[in-house]
């Protein structure tokens, strides 16, 4: 019987290949893009899945209200807190601390280098986190002070071999430490990423009060919790906790600390501020995004099946009336059509194996993965699974037209009578859900290329272009004011300045008081510690005020500058000239607010602008050179810059990077998102009018008499356009009334992830229908104007 099945589903795609390859093309494209999809979202959702204790491991959190600045959820907590929690906390198996500290420089013999990533942790890190030892003891490692575990690419750019690293010395911080383990390279879907691990037990040992510091938040808390506790009910025993701590009455006003689920770290953390230790943090919310996508191009695809299915049944009456009249069965027969229908669903996953392996190669250089679809075909699991979603696909868009077809009278099939070939509603319904979802998918896509372009070339308050950054020392800092004027007297430098944190990114908050009317007023601001030339060189635009200056001596460290989000906060009646001060800093001493900028965007567009104050302390030092270039001549700027570097600071290596490049970054997940919609978008429209071209053809030709009787008659080419048109053009136009409105409300709540966003034009909305329409008629006017042109005595000779 299925032989039978295969030969005459054969038969039916020699006699018919154009609907055939339009059905097999569009079912492959779309099932490649849900394929594609798939390998994309179970890469973001692999992260941290390696870890063996994934499911009871939690980061401890905080949600910070400060007065003075916005309220903010934080992935930080204090050096104090796990100690104490793992005392009094019952529910707590072991707790491990991670402090990054970011690039640092170690060096071997005559090799000097900065290593990216550096972090401390406690000696329980190894146990709670899986990640693999090339050698070394996990329990002990990281137990002694002085020590460190180090990864295999970093080991290998100090020794000769990993055997020779273990055990061997670094010097880190003018201290050697001892290579207690060798770990594999970190994995790409870990959150956590480093090169080098040093021992908690460096900073403990030196400070005898490390494990008892509340107040400051400074480093990442992990807890394994044991299993079955009921995490609400461990959370509502917090504010208790903190007040036990924190000798402060609102103590839980201003913190409220919570649990996150490492599952959730890289997927769920974009609302999260100060999340210094989350890598290709990933907004959680545009998987779901993706989902709908691909449901949306399969759906077009199988509407396509199901519609050129049934719109050639009539090419197929005598067949089905023929084989009943010698003893089929209705069953018989609609088993005859699933069968098909599963056969090309088939042959469409074959073509989108080889579609998927043909781009996925190019969709990685586009947007940074490493998807693999052999390794995704190489597991079994995938294999079947694939093969079973296949088989349902063929079923469900075989079921309709199988029905349709089966459901002829015998002897009008046989005299191709068939059904009555008039407006099929089902059928018409089909082509505006497959224009309807087409179009929605235009407008999404005009809608998040407009947002990602407002973010990259909105005006953030300061100058990002051809600003180069350069990592600062010790050493650094003691050359900064020679290097300074000497840069400054290079042609291709247009101005320097020095910053102890970058803009694009959460600057740190402390304490700051003003002395209001007889008053102090205690709040808790952004505060950046900056060069005198600081506005100057970012271009940042001063309200009122001065700026910093050396002419005065006060304004070293007793002078501030805030921004106009923070004069609002404060509500003076002179704001310039008010003392103000450091809550922590000068406790007895008040300096002045010298100026009010305008608002910049510090942070990302994602957030809004907070309070903020400036201050000049060469004293704290700084952790950033900044170097504007003139445009034009980076090559040259970038040497001048190295050689003066390399003249004035040969014991730190000159590693640079550009503002711009970090501001890419910020918004990566966004342009991530925007390239794969954009990418699906197209497909979704190229498969609707592959859908619509073959739709038209058969359309066309069962009009073949009917437009020759009507030429024949005197009517013009374009008469007959509009009547092939026509019918298309209306169900275009319903589908426009019916998806706007739903397209309208899911951008609506997708644009208010943004602090700073675009407001929804109607007018993209048309131009998306006009864009949609043109490509629609553009399709299907191939088949209407050959129609229209030909020779009426040929259309009236037909059949």
């Amino acid at each position: 019987m299925f032989k039978n099945y295969f030969t005459i589903a054969l038969r039916a795609i020699r006699q018919q290949p154009l609907y055939a390859f339009i059905n097999i093309f569009s079912l492959s494209v779309g099932l490649a893009a849900c394929l594609i999809i798939y390998l994309f979202v179970q890469d973001e959702k692999s992260f941290d899945a390696l870890h063996t204790r994934s499911s009871s491991i939690y980061r401890l959190d905080e949600v910070q209200n400060f007065p003075g600045t916005n309220e903010q959820k934080v992935a930080l907590s204090m050096p104090g807190m796990a100690p104490a929690l793992g005392r009094e906390f019952p529910e707590i198996k072991t707790y491990t601390r991670l402090f990054i500290n970011g690039k640092q420089l170690f060096v071997k013999g005559e090799t000097r280098m900065l290593v990216s990533h550096v972090a401390t942790a406690d000696s329980t890190f190894l146990d709670i986190f899986d990640f693999q030892l090339v050698s070394g003891d996990r329990a002990t490692a990281l137990d002694a002070p002085n020590t460190m575990a180090i990864t295999e690419d970093l080991a290998l750019k100090f020794f000769k071999n990993k055997e020779e690293a273990l055990h061997n010395t670094i010097t880190y911080r003018d201290q050697e430490y001892t290579i207690t383990a060798i770990l594999q390279n970190i994995p790409e879907n870990s959150h956590l990423q480093f090169d080098a691990l040093t021992s908690m037990t460096t900073i403990t040992s030196a400070d005898k009060e490390y494990d008892n510091r509340w107040g400051g938040n400074s480093l990442n808390t992990y807890l394994v919790l044991n299993p079955g506790t009921d995490i609400p009910a461990m959370e509502a025993k917090f504010p208790a906790f903190m007040s036990r701590h924190m000798d402060d009455p609102k103590i839980n006003e201003y913190y409220k600390l919570y649990l996150q689920p490492l599952a959730q770290i890289h997927l769920g953390s974009t609302d999260i501020e100060h999340d210094y230790n989350n890598y290709r943090k990933f907004n959680g919310e545009y998987l779901d995004v993706f989902y709908i996508i691909g449901a949306f191009i399969l759906l077009i695809a199988g509407v396509n099946f199901m519609n050129l299915t049934t719109a050639r049944a009539s090419h197929r009456w005598k067949e089905i009336g023929v084989r009943q009249s010698v003893g089929a069965r209705k069953l018989q027969l609609f088993g005859q059509f699933i069968f098909e229908s599963i056969m090309l669903a088939m042959l469409a996953l074959v073509l989108s194996c080889v579609l998927a392996l043909l781009s996925i190669p190019l969709l990685n250089d586009v947007i940074g993965r490493q998807l693999d679809f052999i390794s995704f075909l190489q597991q079994g699991k995938h294999v079947v699974a694939v093969i079973i979603a296949t088989t349902i696909l063929g079923i469900l868009t075989g079921i309709y037209p199988a029905f349709y077809m089966t459901a002829f009278n015998v002897a009008k099939a046989i005299k191709s009578k068939g059904k009555t070939e008039g407006r099929s509603v089902f059928r018409s319904g089909l082509v505006v859900i497959q224009f309807g979802l087409a179009l929605a998918m235009i407008v999404s896509t005009l809608i998040v290329l407009q947002q990602l372009s407002f973010m990259t070339n909105a005006d953030i308050g300061f100058s990002k272009d051809q600003i180069l950054l350069v990592d600062m020392n010790q050493e650094a800092n003691k050359q900064f004011e020679t290097m300074k004027q000497e840069l400054l007297q290079q042609s291709a430098i247009k101005g320097v300045t020095a910053s102890g944190q970058r803009l694009g990114n959460n600057l740190h908050q402390w304490g700051f008081k003003v002395k209001a009317d007889t008053a102090i007023r205690e709040i808790t601001p952004s505060n950046i510690n900056v060069d005198y030339d600081f506005l100057k060189v970012y271009g940042i635009e001063l309200k009122a005020g001065r700026s910093f200056s050396k002419d005065f001596a006060t304004d070293n460290g007793k002078a501030f500058i805030i921004n106009e989000t923070f004069e609002k906060e404060l509500a003076l009646k002179e704001t310039v000239g008010t003392p103000a001060g450091h809550g922590w800093y000068d406790k007895d001493s008040l300096g002045t607010i010298i100026g009010v900028v305008k608002d910049f965007n510090f942070n990302s567009l994602h957030y809004k602008v907070n309070t903020l104050s400036m201050v000049v302390h060469p004293d704290w030092g700084y952790d950033e050179l900044t170097v504007k270039i003139e445009a034009g001549r980076t090559e040259e700027g970038i040497a001048q810059v190295k050689q003066l570097w390399e003249k004035h600071v040969p014991g730190y290596p000159f590693d640079y990077s550009f503002l711009d490049e970090h501001f890419e970054v910020l918004y990566r997940s966004d342009k991530q998102m925007a390239t794969v919609v954009s990418i699906m978008a197209g497909l979704a429209i190229i498969i609707a009018c592959v859908g619509l071209f073959g739709l038209t053809a058969i359309t066309t030709e069962k009009k073949t008499k009917e437009i020759g009787i009507r030429k024949s008659l005197g009517a013009s080419e374009m008469q007959i356009l509009v009547l092939l048109s026509r019918n298309f053009t209306m169900l275009l136009i319903l589908s426009f009334i019916l998806v706007s409105p739903v397209t309208y409300y899911l951008l609506h709540s997708w644009l208010n992830n943004f602090a700073y966003r675009v407001p929804i034009n109607p007018l993209l909305f048309i131009g998306g229908g006009v864009i949609a329409f043109i490509i629609a008629l553009g399709t299907i006017s191939y088949h209407t104007i050959r129609s229209a042109r030909a020779n009426p005595v040929k259309a009236l000779r037909y059949e």
